[in-house]
């Protein structure tokens, strides 16, 4: 409990003792938050695989195209198009806005594949490999640098200190 302290009071600008090393009770936690993250990564690559499998393709219209533009665009020259799509499914009827914008403007009437969950049609996407929600990669990244950066520094701190 003595290092957390007297590692608290050296991020604040206070050293009381030389700095020895991250503690290790710091380090553990790093590991478990790593490897939750890529557990947490393998869960959402396993739900988007798992709808990938389960979803069917049918071709849609576009309904309607809105226009919007980022923030950073003051003068408004570059206008970035959301087509809106019509597409039917026993006898029902959805929409969708894709959730990435084009450069070009679709054309009304113009057909678009459509990949949707026949479970719930409203859980849909444009194109036939995009999948909605999180892409699992960050995870997998930011967790894989978190192991090896606790990997690391516990190596450090076992190290002699003749060695350092």
């Amino acid at each position: 409990m003595e290092s957390v302290f007297a590692s608290i009071l050296l991020i604040s600008g206070r050293p009381t003792q030389p700095f020895t090393g991250v503690p290790p009770v710091v380090m553990v936690i790093f590991m478990v938050v790593s490897v939750a993250l890529i557990v947490l990564g393998l869960v959402i690559s396993r739900k988007r695989q798992s709808w990938l499998e389960h979803s069917q393709i049918t071709e849609g219209e576009v309904v309607e195209v809105s226009k919007r533009y980022e923030r950073s665009d003051k003068m408004g020259q570059s206008p970035i198009y959301f087509p809106v799509v019509s597409f039917s499914f026993k006898g029902r009827t959805f929409k969708i806005e894709s959730e990435t914008g084009m450069p070009r403007i679709s054309q009304v009437g113009e057909k678009v594949e459509v990949r949707f969950n026949p479970e719930n049609p409203y859980d849909s996407t444009l194109g036939t490999s995009s999948i909605p929600g999180t892409k699992p990669g960050l995870f997998f990244v930011l967790g894989a640098l978190l192991l090896v950066a606790s990997a690391i520094l516990t190596a450090h701190a076992q190290m002699p200190i003749a060695l350092k």
